[in-house]
């Protein structure tokens, strides 16, 4: 027996059949809605190959300096010292393109190719949405003036070819990465290895994509230092947490004594990283 259209919604109400509800149709041009509680910063992808594009350029004359506690937005402008990168030659805060003195703000910068220290932080510094184009000697140095009680973070951004390290931790206390995305580069962070006084150093990674790289961190198992890794994606990169036996002597090289967790020194699991 056939039913016409009309005849089953005569039936449907006599049965009381229950119709589905056509699914609504989006509107093209209304704005797509997000729930600021799940807003989370995530570091450019793999794929993307170096900064972002700046809005404009600057050659400093001499480093700059952002005072304690206070805030600088660079406005997505390029940074430099005009001055050719000297390679792995030790430099110092003159050498700098930016000095941030202790719980002082670094925000919005690009750090050009053109110059040798990169910035360097006095303590309990911020760093967000900053971009190193190519890395000279290091791009940040946590100087020797932090203390145990402080903690330095480096919020978003990233850097590219760094010929060894990327963050220099000097001084005590703690350095926290999170969405962060370097490419070619010999570590990303390492402790100190040969500071002639030496401290207990903590590095938190959180949301990390790296590839091209020979170690993420190297740490000094010797002093107590620890390494908490978190969601951290990797592209041929050679190891992830390499442990030293750090020394005072600094015309000595520290011993490398291994590499991965050991629920003392490197504290994550194999599950924390994601490998090809």
């Amino acid at each position: 027996m056939q039913f016409t259209i009309a005849q089953f919604a005569v039936l449907a109400v006599a049965f009381g059949i229950a119709q589905a509800a056509p699914a609504p149709v989006a509107d093209a041009m209304a704005p797509a809605m997000t729930d600021p509680a799940k807003v989370s910063l995530k570091p450019t992808a793999i794929s993307k190959r170096g900064a972002p594009a700046s809005k404009g350029t600057t050659a400093l004359s001499a480093a700059k300096t952002i005072l304690p506690g206070q805030k600088f937005d660079g406005g997505m402008v390029m940074f430099d010292r005009g001055r050719s990168c000297t390679g792995q030659v030790e430099g110092g805060n003159l050498d700098a393109v930016f000095v941030i003195k202790a719980g002082g703000t670094l925000s919005n910068v690009i750090i050009g190719p053109n110059q040798v220290e990169g910035v360097h932080c006095e303590g309990g510094c911020t760093l967000q949405n900053v971009w190193w184009s190519d890395v000279c000697e290091d791009a940040l140095t946590v100087e020797k003036s932090q203390t145990a009680g402080q903690t330095t973070r480096v919020i978003g951004g990233g850097a590219f070819n760094a010929a060894d390290k990327v963050f220099q931790h000097n001084g005590a206390g703690t350095l926290s990465i999170s969405g962060f995305t370097v490419e070619n580069f010999g570590k990303l962070y390492r402790s100190c290895g040969n500071c002639k006084t030496q401290f207990k150093r903590n590095i938190i990674m959180n949301n990390i994509n790296a590839s091209g790289g020979k170690s993420l961190t190297g740490i000094n198992s010797n002093y107590g230092d620890t390494c908490r890794l978190t969601n951290i994606n990797l592209k041929n990169v050679k190891e992830t947490c390499a442990k030293y036996q750090g020394t005072t002597i600094n015309s000595q090289e520290p011993v490398r004594l291994g590499e991965g967790p050991d629920g003392v020194n490197c504290l994550y699991a194999m599950g924390d990283i994601k490998s090809s």
